[in-house]
C-alpha cells in the first residue's frame, strides 16, 4: 500500500481554523493569502525527472511546481521577475524537495534557446514542461472593437505564441530520448468564450488544439501533450464574499483552488497517463456544465 504524506503549512492551518469560524459565524470576516495542501506518494513517481514550469511564480504554477517538485522531479521555476521566482524555489527546498530559479520570457524566443539549451546541458534531459505561463488582460479587458492592439498582441504572445515555442525547444529534446511530457494550462473560456476576453478565449481556445496538433506529431516518439483547462481558481487572497461568490458558479458548490489543478498536472505527467494524449482535462467543478440555477 502507498504511504501518503501531506504537506501543509502553518499558514494553511490558520485559514483552516478562519474559514472553520466563519462557517459558524457567517458574519466573521476575513482576509489571509491562502496556500495549498498537498498528498505525495512517498514513492516518488516523478523521481529522477526534470520539469520545466513557465509561469511558476504564479498561483497555478507555484501549485504545480511544488507538486512536480514533491513527486521527485528536480523543477525549474521560470517566470520574468527573478525575486518572485526564488521565493517559490525557496518554498520548495525548504520543504525537502529540488527547485532552481530561472528566468525567462516566452515572449522571447532568443531567450527561450538560450534557457532549455542551458537546462539541458545542466542536467542532461529535460522530461516535462508545463506552459503556465500567461493569463488574460485582467484590469484591461475589453470588448474587441474598443480594445488596445498592443494588449491583444501581448495576450496571444505570451499565452499561444509563447507556449507554441517553448514546446518546440522542450520537444528538441524529447525525441531523441523517445520520451517525455508537455502539458498546457489553458481554460474553460478557451470552450465557450466570454464577452470582454475575446484576446484571451482565443489564445486559449488555440492551446488547446495546438496541443491536439502537435500531439499526433509526437505521438510516434512516445511523447504526451495534454491540456489542462481551470475554471474560476482561487488566487491570493481568500475572503468571505470570495468564497460565497466562487462557490456559485459550479455545481460542486466550492471554490477551485491551485491544488486542484496541480494535481490533474502531476497525473498527466506520470506514468499513469501514459496513454493518453491529445486531451483537454477540464477541472471547473462543473462550471462549464451549462446553466445553473440561482
Amino acid at each position: 500500500m502507498s504511504i501518503i504524506r501531506k504537506i501543509r503549512s502553518e499558514i494553511q492551518k490558520r485559514v483552516d481554523r478562519r474559514i472553520g469560524t466563519y462557517l459558524r459565524s457567517r458574519y466573521q470576516s476575513f482576509k489571509v493569502t491562502c496556500p495549498y495542501v498537498i498528498e505525495v506518494n512517498e514513492r516518488q513517481s516523478l523521481k529522477g525527472k526534470v520539469a520545466v514550469v513557465t509561469g511558476g511564480s504564479g498561483a497555478i504554477g507555484r501549485a504545480c511546481c511544488f507538486r512536480l517538485a514533491a513527486e521527485g522531479a528536480t523543477v525549474y521555476v521560470c517566470g520574468t521577475r527573478l525575486t518572485r521566482i526564488e521565493i517559490v524555489v525557496n518554498e520548495i527546498i525548504t520543504a525537502g524537495f529540488i527547485a532552481h530559479p530561472q528566468v525567462l520570457n516566452v515572449s522571447n524566443y532568443e531567450e527561450i534557446l538560450s534557457v532549455f539549451s542551458q537546462i539541458y546541458a545542466r542536467e542532461g534531459s529535460l522530461d516535462i514542461l508545463v506552459n503556465s505561463a500567461g493569463g488574460s488582460a485582467r484590469d484591461r479587458a475589453d470588448n474587441l472593437v474598443d480594445q488596445d492592439v498592443n494588449v491583444i498582441d501581448e495576450i496571444l504572445s505570451i499565452n499561444l505564441r509563447g507556449a507554441m515555442l517553448c514546446a518546440k525547444e522542450a520537444a528538441k529534446y524529447m525525441i531523441p530520448v523517445r520520451s517525455g511530457k508537455i502539458v498546457n494550462i489553458t481554460s474553460v473560456i478557451g470552450l465557450q468564450g466570454k464577452a470582454g476576453f475575446s484576446e484571451y478565449a482565443a489564445s486559449k481556445a488555440g492551446s488547446i488544439v495546438f496541443a491536439k496538433s502537435l500531439a499526433m506529431e509526437l505521438g510516434k516518439f512516445n511523447i504526451n501533450v495534454n491540456c489542462v483547462s481551470p475554471g474560476i481558481v482561487q488566487r491570493g487572497e481568500v475572503s468571505r464574499d470570495m468564497i460565497e461568490n466562487l462557490s456559485k458558479t459550479n455545481f460542486m458548490n466550492a471554490y477551485g483552488k491551485p491544488e486542484d489543478i496541480s494535481n490533474a498536472v502531476n497525473f498527466l505527467c506520470s506514468n499513469e497517463a501514459s496513454f493518453i494524449t491529445g486531451q483537454n482535462l477540464v477541472v471547473d467543478g462543473g462550471r462549464s456544465l451549462g446553466l445553473k440555477e440561482q
